[in-house]
C-alpha cells in the first residue's frame, strides 16, 4: 500500500515538474516576443497592403491617440529628405511606444532609410526595408508621446507617387501585451515634375526675369551690356567676331556670358568671376546651348550636317545623335515638360519642326508658319512647355502653338519687317512675352499686362542678347 501511494506521490511530482517545465518554456517564449518587440518589431508589420499591423502581438484596441507622418512635399530623384514619425496622445497611461514604417510605390520598395539617431534601426523582409524604433527609441516611461527622425533617400528615378506606410503602438509599459494601443497612419508624396525655366532666357542678374541685354563691337572685342533691375552689367568678353552662346553654366541662376570661336567654348562663371575654357566641336559648327540633362546647368552641344554632339555638365560624358539635314534651323527648348531641352530643328523651306522628346525617345513632326518666317520657341502660356511658334515679319504677328495638333494659342500683332524678335519674360510672370529690338529699342509686350513696356537700350549696330538662336 505504502509503495503504491509513493508511486502516485513520484507521478504527481512528475506531472507538476512537467507542467513547471511547460510553463517556464512558454514563459520564456512570450517574453521573448515582448523583448523582440520592444527592440524593433518583426518586419512587415506596417499595414501596408498585404501586411500585418502591431495588432499581431498587441492588443487591437485605439484610444485618444494620434499618429502623424511628416515628410517633403513632394519628391526629387536621388534627394535625400528628413522624415518624422510622431505619436501623441493625452492619455497618460501611455508610457512606451513605438513604431514600424515603409516605403512603396505599386507595391515594390521606393527609396532607402537612414537612421540618423540611435532611436531608430532599419530591417528588411519580404524584399523591403524597413525602418523601426530600437529600445532606446521606446522612450520608456515618457508620457504624452514620441518622435523618431531619420532620412529617406527618394528613388533613382520618378516612380510616381510613392506611398508611407507606419503601424505604431503606444504602451502602457506593463510588461504584457494587454491593454496597449495600436495606430497606423499614411502619407502620399508625389514625384517633382521638373519645371522648365525656358522663359528666363537672359536673366543676368538671377531675379526671375529676361534682361534687355546686348553685345557690342568695340574695336574688334564683344562687350556684354545688360540692363538689370537696379544696375547695367558692363563685361567685356570674347571677340566680335564670335558665336555668342548665353547660358546658365553654372547653376546660380544667372546668364553667363559665353562665346564659340572656331571649336571652342569659352564662358565667364559669374557664380565665381572665373572664366574656362573647353575644347568641343570645330570651325563651321552650329552651337545650340541648354541643358540638356536636367541638372540646371547649360551644357555644350553642337551641331553638324545634322548631327548633334552634346557634352554633358552632369558628368562629362559625349553623345551624339543625327537629327536634321544641313541647312536646318537647330534651336533647344523643353518641349514635353521634362525639364531637359530637347534636340529641335527648324526646315525654313517647309516650315516643318522636327523635336525629339528627350522624355521617351519619341518624336513630333509638325507644319507650322510659312517660309520667311523666324522660328521663336517659348513658354508663351506658362505651362512649363516650351511653344511652337513663329514671328512673320512681313506682318509684324507672331503665331503661337499651345500643342503638336496646331492649336493656335493665339495670334499678336507685334513688330514690323526690320525688328528683332527677342521673347523672354520681361515682367517675370511665368509667360514668355512678345518683344522685338529695333534700332537700340526694345519693344515688349507684357503678357501680365498686355501693356507696352519701352525700353532704350543699345544702338542700332548692336546685337541683341536674348534671341541668339537666330544669328
Amino acid at each position: 500500500m505504502a509503495r503504491t501511494i509513493n508511486k502516485i506521490k513520484g507521478l504527481v511530482l512528475l506531472s507538476f515538474a512537467l507542467l513547471a517545465g511547460l510553463f517556464w518554456l512558454s514563459g520564456n517564449r512570450f517574453a521573448g516576443t515582448t523583448l523582440a518587440s520592444i527592440s524593433g518589431p518583426p518586419a512587415s508589420r506596417t499595414g501596408a497592403p498585404g501586411e500585418l499591423t502591431c495588432t499581431d502581438c498587441h492588443s487591437a484596441s485605439s484610444g485618444a491617440g494620434q499618429l502623424s507622418i511628416t515628410g517633403p512635399a513632394s519628391y526629387t530623384p536621388g534627394q535625400t529628405y528628413s522624415i518624422q514619425v510622431r505619436h501623441t496622445t493625452t492619455d497618460t497611461t501611455r508610457k512606451r511606444w513605438g513604431f514600424e514604417m515603409t516605403a512603396l510605390a505599386g507595391g515594390a520598395m521606393a527609396g532607402s532609410f537612414t537612421n540618423t539617431t540611435g532611436n531608430t534601426r532599419t530591417t528588411t523582409g519580404g524584399g523591403k526595408t524597413y525602418v523601426e524604433h530600437t529600445t532606446a527609441g521606446t522612450f520608456q516611461n515618457q508620457t504624452g508621446g514620441a518622435t523618431w527622425t531619420f532620412n529617406w533617400t527618394a528613388p533613382a528615378s520618378n516612380v510616381g507617387s510613392v506611398t508611407f506606410y507606419a503601424a505604431g503602438i503606444q504602451a502602457n509599459n506593463n510588461g504584457s501585451e494587454s491593454g496597449d494601443q495600436t495606430y497606423t497612419k499614411s502619407l502620399v508624396i508625389p514625384y517633382a515634375a521638373p519645371v522648365a525655366a525656358t522663359h528666363t532666357v537672359s536673366d543676368f542678374d538671377g531675379d526671375g526675369k529676361s534682361d534687355p541685354a546686348i553685345v557690342r563691337n568695340e574695336n574688334g572685342a564683344a562687350v556684354w551690356y545688360a540692363k538689370m533691375t537696379s544696375s547695367v552689367s558692363v563685361q567685356p568678353f570674347g571677340l566680335a567676331t564670335d558665336r555668342f552662346v548665353p547660358a546658365d553654366y553654372d547653376g546660380d541662376g544667372k546668364t553667363d556670358p559665353a562665346v564659340f570661336r572656331n571649336g571652342a567654348w569659352w564662358i565667364y562663371k559669374t557664380a565665381t568671376g572665373t572664366v574656362t575654357s573647353d575644347q568641343f566641336g570645330a570651325a563651321g559648327d552650329i552651337p545650340v546651348a541648354g541643358d540638356y540633362d536636367g541638372d540646371g546647368k547649360g551644357d555644350l552641344c553642337i551641331v553638324r550636317n545634322g548631327n548633334w554632339w552634346l557634352k554633358k555638365s552632369s558628368d562629362g560624358s559625349t553623345s551624339s545623335q543625327q537629327w536634321g539635314a544641313a541647312g536646318d534651323k537647330p534651336l533647344a527648348g523643353d518641349f514635353d515638360g521634362d525639364g531637359k531641352a530637347d534636340l529641335a530643328i527648324y526646315r525654313p523651306a517647309q516650315s516643318e519642326w522636327w523635336i525629339s522628346k528627350s522624355s521617351n525617345g519619341t518624336f513630333i513632326s509638325i507644319q507650322f508658319g510659312v517660309p520667311g518666317d523666324v522660328p521663336v520657341p517659348a513658354d508663351y502660356d506658362g505651362d512649363h512647355l516650351t511653344n511652337i511658334a513663329v514671328y512673320r515679319p512681313s506682318l509684324g504677328v507672331w503665331y503661337t502653338s499651345t500643342d503638336v495638333n496646331n492649336n493656335y494659342y493665339g495670334a499678336i500683332y507685334w513688330g514690323i519687317s526690320t525688328d528683332v524678335p527677342v521673347p523672354g519674360d520681361y515682367d517675370g510672370d511665368g509667360k514668355a512675352d512678345a518683344a522685338v529690338y529695333r534700332d537700340g529699342t526694345w519693344y515688349i509686350r507684357n503678357s501680365s499686362t498686355t501693356s507696352l513696356n519701352t525700353q532704350y537700350f543699345g544702338l542700332p549696330t548692336d546685337t541683341a542678347v536674348p534671341f541668339l538662336n537666330n544669328q
